[in-house]
Formats: C-alpha cells, sequence, structure tokens
C-alpha cells in the first residue's frame, strides 16, 4: 500500500494541469503589502493583462484602514513517538529512517559513560506520547530550576486512541540531568545529534507556550485592498530551548497605528507571474506522516516498509524525494488488477487493527488467519494462472525462432523478449531515445546523458565515457 500511495501520488503528478496567476505586492521602506480584494470581493489575477489593468488603477499613496493586534498562544509539540522521531531526524538531520532507528537503538541499549553502560534513551518503538510521573517530576524541578517557574508548562494530552498500543513510554532522555552537553563527549557526532533532538523535543513538551503577537494591516489603494501580516515574540516559553528546531516566524512590521489617519507612500508597486503547482512528491518524512496517519504500518515497521521499497527498486530517490520506477509501477497495475481489494488503506489500516487486537487476546489468531487464506488463496492461484498470459504481444517476431515478441515485466522494468521462453532465450536490446542535458561540467565538450545501471537504476553521465568519467545520481535540469 505504502507503493501504491507513492504511484498514486506520482499519477497525480502526470495528471496535473498548471494554471497561470499573478500577484500584486506594494513595496514601502520596511515592509510589504500584497493585493488580496476589490471591495470585499477576493481578487484573482489569471493574467498579466489583468495585473496590468490593475496597475494602471493603482495609485502610489494608500490609506491605513486598520491595524488589528491578536495575542496567540504557540504550543510545544508533544514528546516523539517512532513515527515523529523519524519525521524529525529525516527533515532536521538529513538522517534515513533506517539510520535513525540504528542510532536510537545505540542510545537505547547504552553508552559506555566513564565508569558505566547508560541507557540514555527509553524505548525507540512507541505509538504513545505517555511521560512516567517520576520523569515529568525530575523535568518539572529542572525546568524551575534552569529557567523560572513561568516555563512549567502542562502535560501533553494525547488526542488519539485508536491503534495506540501504550506498551511503552514516550522517546525521552532517561535522566532530564543528563544533558547533551554533559554526554557529548562519550557520543559520536550523528548520536550527539540524535540525542539532542529528543532531549529538547521531551524538555520543550513540559515547558510552557511561547506568546505571539500577530498584527494584520489592511491597507486600501481607490478599493483595491492590500493585507501585511507580521508577528513578534513576546514571551520565548518552550522556544528558549527548542527554537534551534523550528523556523522563525518573525516578520515586524513597524508601528503603523500612528499613521492612521494618514496616508503611505510605496516605494513601487510590482507585478509577479506564478503557476500552481501539482502534489509534491513524497519524501521519507512524509510517506511515514502519511503511513501513520491513514494507520498502516507500526512503529517497528515503518523503517522496514521504506527499506523494502528502495531494495527492490519500487522507487528510486531524487532530491530526496519518492519517484516510483517502471517496476515499481508495473507491480502496482498488477496487484491493482488482480487484488484491489486487499492494496488499498482501509483494508490494510483495518488489518493492522485486527493484529493489534490479536496481541491483545481480543481476537484468535488461528481464526483471523484461517478466513484470510481461505479468501487469499484461490485469488494468487488465479493471478499466477492468469498473470503470465496477459503478456502483450509487440506485433514483431522473433529473429531467431520466429514466435511472436512480448513485452514482459522483470526485476529491472519491461523488456520485450520471446514468447517462446524457455525455449528460445531470444532479449531484444533495448533501444531508448537519448534524453540530454546539457554540457558535460567536467570536460566542457561532451553531453550529460540519461543512463541505466545494470540493475535498473538511472543515473547521469557523459557521453565522451570512457574519455570522460563524469556521473551523478542527481537528475540535472534539462537545459536548452
Amino acid at each position: 500500500v505504502a507503493l501504491k500511495l507513492i504511484v498514486d501520488r506520482e499519477d497525480e503528478i502526470k495528471k496535473f494541469k498548471k494554471e497561470e496567476y499573478w500577484t500584486i505586492d506594494a513595496i514601502f521602506s520596511d515592509f510589504k503589502a500584497r493585493l488580496e480584494k476589490y471591495g470585499t470581493k477576493e481578487l484573482k489575477i489569471n493574467s498579466e493583462l489583468e495585473a496590468n489593468d490593475i496597475l494602471e488603477k493603482l495609485s502610489k499613496t494608500f490609506k491605513i484602514e486598520s491595524v488589528d493586534k491578536k495575542k496567540k498562544n504557540r504550543q510545544s509539540k508533544p514528546p516523539f513517538i517512532t513515527s515523529t522521531m523519524q519525521q524529525d531526524a529525516i527533515s532536521k538531520l538529513n538522517f534515513s529512517s533506517k539510520k535513525t532507528m540504528s542510532i536510537a537503538q545505540k542510545l537505547y541499549e547504552g553508552i559506555d559513560l566513564k565508569d558505566e553502560t547508560v541507557g540514555l534513551i527509553t524505548y525507540m518503538r512507541t505509538d504513545s506520547i505517555r511521560l512516567s510521573n517520576d520523569f515529568i517530576s525530575s523535568t518539572y524541578k529542572y525546568i524551575e530550576k534552569k529557567y523560572g517557574e513561568e516555563y512549567t508548562g502542562a502535560v501533553k494530552k494525547s488526542k488519539k486512541t485508536d491503534n495506540v498500543q501504550d506498551a511503552h513510554e514516550a522517546i525521552r532522555p532517561t535522566s532530564i540531568e543528563r544533558t547533551p552537553e554533559i554526554v557529548k563527549q562519550y557520543l559520536s557526532s550523528d548520536e550527539y545529534k540524535l540525542y539532542s533532538l529528543i532531549y529538547y523535543r521531551a524538555l520543550a513538551s513540559l515547558m510552557k507556550e511561547a506568546k505571539v503577537e500577530q498584527t494584520t494591516v489592511v491597507l486600501d489603494n481607490n478599493n483595491y485592498k492590500f493585507k501585511a501580516t507580521g508577528q513578534i515574540i513576546v514571551f520565548d516559553g518552550y522556544l528558549k530551548v527548542y527554537s534551534v528546531y523550528e523556523k522563525s516566524e518573525d516578520i515586524i512590521l513597524p508601528p503603523l497605528e500612528k499613521y492612521k489617519s494618514n496616508v503611505l507612500t510605496s516605494s513601487n508597486i510590482t507585478k509577479e507571474q506564478h503557476f500552481t503547482q501539482p502534489p509534491p512528491r513524497y519524501t521519507e518524512a512524509k510517506l511515514i506522516k502519511e503511513m501513520e496517519e491513514l494507520g498502516i504500518g507500526r512503529p517497528s515497521t515503518y523503517s522496514s516498509i521504506v527499506e523494502t521499497l528502495i531494495n527492490r527498486k519500487y522507487v528510486d530517490i531524487t532530491d530526496k524525494k519518492f519517484v516510483p520506477t517502471e517496476i515499481g509501477i508495473e507491480t502496482t497495475i498488477k496487484l491493482q488488477e488482480k487484488f484491489s481489494d486487499l492494496i488499498n488503506v482501509k483494508y490494510t489500516a483495518n488489518m493492522e487493527k485486527e493484529l493489534d487486537e490479536i496481541a491483545d487476546n481480543k481476537l484468535i489468531w488461528t481464526e483471523l488467519l484461517n478466513e484470510f487464506w481461505t479468501y487469499f488463496e484461490p485469488k494468487v492461484k488465479e493471478a499466477f494462472d492468469t498473470m503470465e498470459k496477459n503478456q502483450k504481444e509487440v506485433g514483431e517476431n522473433c529473429p531467431e525462432c520466429g514466435s511472436p515478441l512480448v513485452e514482459k515485466v522483470g526485476k529491472y522494468g519491461k523488456f520485450v523478449a520471446c514468447s517462446n521462453y524457455p525455449t528460445c532465450k531470444y532479449i531484444k536490446k533495448e533501444q531508448r531515445e537519448v534524453k540530454e542535458f546539457g554540457t558535460c561540467p567536467e570536460c566542457k565538450e561532451g553531453k550529460v546523458v540519461e543512463k541505466r545501471t545494470k540493475k535498473g537504476k538511472f543515473f547521469y553521465g557523459c557521453n565522451r565515457y570512457p574519455d570522460c568519467t563524469y556521473a551523478t545520481w542527481n537528475k540535472p535540469e534539462i537545459k536548452e
């Protein structure tokens, strides 16, 4: 099902039709505002012609119509569970889920600190955000002592109850007194990075929320309404320890209230062309998040699911995003044809739920397995009997035995071969259009072209090989 998510997303991207739109911004000395409405009507600018028409109606002067200030709270996140730890390690530390779990395992099993071996974190395969009372108590004391009583916050409670096993606590340091700086000398660079991430996430989860003041300004120009929004942090709260892991959202607007009856003059009013974007391909972090939200997989399986997709060549990774390979797409199509009722999100999530019920002794495993196998076995037999027979003839005959040539799907994708296999083992040599990606950056003479390894993985190299050995896994932009 994880593969189907990736293939379905790729299909969405291919079918996506981009739409043009334009934005208009008014630039002031220390901020900018964007055109949003005409009167009370939302504006959508579809062409440069429309943008130019609006620009002609605008003057350089803007009246401040309103200045609205609101206080908002910015909450810290709960301590890590397996999936959120993997997602943050992928996005913030550039670790894979496999590497994350391997390092977490070492931190859990124990690190040599002077004369003793100490487990630095709790068990790393969990879907519960629960913290022990002892840890909460010791952490509150630590926060009060180091930052002050005003920095202590409420314990985070889970909003999710379905499928949460709660056999283990959240992932947290075994002692809040064992700070990353104290143990740094005993850890490798990667161990230190992951331990810091886990430590400060757990600490921040028990700290007070940050307080933010948000200012929204509406400017009027001949009934065209421009809006600017900014915010500043007035109390840092949990950001005292966690700001390094969160993007700063501070956009400071000048004190505009004093201009309420006056006007501002724009130094420039600009137009800019944009195009709507297709849904993005899944990164490893986004795929794990999607699986968790859909109820697919468990803390112990997220990493192995991703590894299976990669190891079986169902996906390539381009710019840290999953791109389904030819074999991955074909596998999904075939499974959809023969097992559509089994490879869907609802069925998989329900199966995960039933497996949890077996673990809780609410279901008898033999009964569930018997019910599944009675249904599954004939479908597998039917698939084996018919799938190979559905090979498509390509309209050519085998040059060696005269039998029709057919399109087949192998370990590394589609290929054309003799239908009389295994008596005849003829395979047609692949002839593919060569894609060029501009001049080779190394030799400056050859062209960068798409190539394929013996195992079917695409890479990009100079067409002057072996005279030039330039090669890269990253797909270059096509240059005219």
